[in-house]
């Protein structure tokens, strides 16, 4: 049974890795055009000041309401009375969206203080055009609680394709926006290809949801009498959610009282450095929460402590080498993707290395986004509540002390030590809070990932510096700099698979009954 679930979730994986990857492909697209038209420019640190709210809270409910339906979707399809399960859950929802539609006129209502708090440092000539941005881009925390919902009912299906295609048909949109309006409404463009874009998100995750027959349990005015119990489980999700939203506010805090175009760096190195984990811890965990609350439900614990292993050893395999490129390669990989038009090498300085300093943190957000999932399956929310306090406090000190010492360059490592730090803290209680894993097997993997890894950044770092050093224009840098990250790749892998690493040994041997979540032979 193992065997066949741990191919059905690799054909997932791998399935929403490519419609991701194909999306954020296009999303580079987006932000090599936004860097053209806007650079490191005072307009575009307008732009991500006024939606900084909106976007979090987006991306707050987007998150905390997946991790919320999801398994109350798999509890109201098996219980006894399905019709009454499906009825309340439409009742859960109704009231999300109600007050996703308070929170939208709040923001909008206190617009100008919240743009303040956010950007204390921000002038007065721009702060009108910062509200417009914040009170117009307040739309997305409505189509947050309705894209979340469609999805997580069709994801508890097992359909995950459509869904994943959702940001590919947004970023396009976007671009559209941008190319036929920039010129006339400068960022604005950005801002209203935001609302449209994310609006036919909704629309495309509507269509298939509407096939799967939950729409006949909904009438008008469906609020149920148990509300006491989502309300509060809800509230509990968005707290620990809300810890991932910390980051972009706290910098954006500090930063907009620093040179002009830290602000919009900032932008530009999240996205970056973001990128590997929303490719693939994204679809790795996404591809699991189904199976990891169905293996919770049935109380199966070596079924949950396989995935979990699986999980854990997959996401170090993939993070800690790609921490090891970005950091090297930072300056010449900023260079090759976005130096053009506006972006110059003042901005290639300043998202190089805030780019390095977050890489440092990849391998804590992709055991979060796995552990998380886990958590989140077996209902072990005390945990969750215990990591976002590390996370959140971890930030706000380590950022405090770095912005001092070490300027933009502290908040980004403060940023990489919280999301460390709060991916320990969720391994230190798996065993207490849900299932024991083989903890020696894990070390003796990551072991000997860790020493393949030391052996590619000494590749990585010899090319750099020999080879590629002095290169600044684009095609001389990316003639040298592609083979100089495949020799590296290269490098890792040849050490991999002399240490012994099975899911290496696999890829190389072509050894088809193996798959990424199989059983782990070292």
């Amino acid at each position: 049974m193992m065997g066949n679930e741990s191919q059905t979730i690799t054909r997932a994986t791998i399935g929403i890795a490519l419609l991701v990857l194909a999306s954020k492909g296009i999303g580079f697209i987006r932000e090599i055009i936004v860097a053209y038209r806007f650079g490191t420019g005072i307009d575009y640190d307008v732009y991500l000041i006024g939606v900084a709210v909106p976007i979090a809270v987006y991306t707050l409910s987007n998150y905390a309401f997946s991790n919320l339906f999801i398994p109350r979707y798999g509890l109201a399809v098996s219980a006894d009375d399905k019709p009454k399960a499906l009825k309340a859950l439409w009742a859960d929802f109704n009231l999300s969206l109600v007050s996703a539609l308070g929170v939208t006129a709040l923001v909008i209502v206190l617009a100008t203080p919240i743009v303040r708090i956010v950007a204390p440092g921000l002038d007065a000539s721009h702060l009108a055009d910062a509200v417009f941005i914040t009170r117009i881009s307040s739309a997305v925390i409505v189509l947050a609680v309705l894209e979340a919902f469609f999805r997580s009912v069709l994801n508890a299906e097992k359909r995950f394709l459509i869904p994943a295609a959702g940001p590919l048909l947004a970023n396009v949109i976007i671009i559209a926006s941008i190319l036929l309006l920039a010129s006339h409404i400068s960022v604005r463009s950005i801002l209203y290809g935001l609302v449209v874009g994310y609006t036919a998100q909704v629309i495309l995750n509507f269509v298939p949801f509407r096939k799967t027959g939950i729409l006949k349990f909904c009438h008008a005015g469906c609020f149920g009498g148990r509300t006491g119990g989502f309300v509060a489980t809800a509230g509990v999700i968005l707290i620990i959610e809300g810890a991932s939203q910390v980051y972009a506010i706290v910098d954006r805090f500090f930063a907009s009282s620093m040179a002009p175009g830290v602000v919009s760096a900032f932008g530009y190195s999240y996205l970056l450095s973001a990128l590997p984990a929303s490719i693939f811890a994204y679809a790795l965990s996404t591809a699991l929460f189904p199976y990891l609350t169905d293996a919770s439900a049935r109380e199966d614990g070596p079924r949950t402590a396989h995935l979990l292993t699986r999980g854990i050893t997959v996401s170090l395999l993939v993070a800690l080498p790609v921490s090891m490129i970005l950091w090297v390669f930072a300056e010449k990989i900023v260079i090759i993707l976005l130096r053009r038009g506006a972006f110059d090498m003042r901005s290639v300085a300043y998202t190089s290395d805030l780019l390095r300093y977050f890489a440092l943190g990849l391998a804590g957000q992709f055991l979060i986004w796995v552990l998380s999932r886990a958590y989140y399956a077996g209902r072990m929310y005390l945990v969750l509540i215990i990591h976002v306090i590390v996370v959140i406090v971890s930030k706000l000190v380590f950022s405090y002390v770095g912005v001092d010492a070490y300027g933009h360059i502290g908040l980004a490592a403060a940023s990489s030590i919280s999301y460390t730090l709060g991916a320990l803290v969720l391994l230190l209680f798996l065993g207490r809070s849900l299932t024991p894993v083989d903890a020696g097997k894990i070390s003796i993997y990551v072991t000997k990932v860790l020493a393949a890894t030391s052996v590619g950044y000494a590749a990585a770092f010899f090319i750099c510096r020999w080879f590629i050093a002095d290169q600044y224009e684009f095609w001389p840098l990316l003639i040298r700099l592609a083979p100089g990250v495949v020799v590296s790749a290269l490098v890792f892998l040849t050490a991999a698979y002399a240490l012994n690493i099975s899911d290496i040994r696999a890829l190389v041997g072509r050894a088809r009954k193996k798959d990424l979540i199989g059983v782990d032979q070292d």
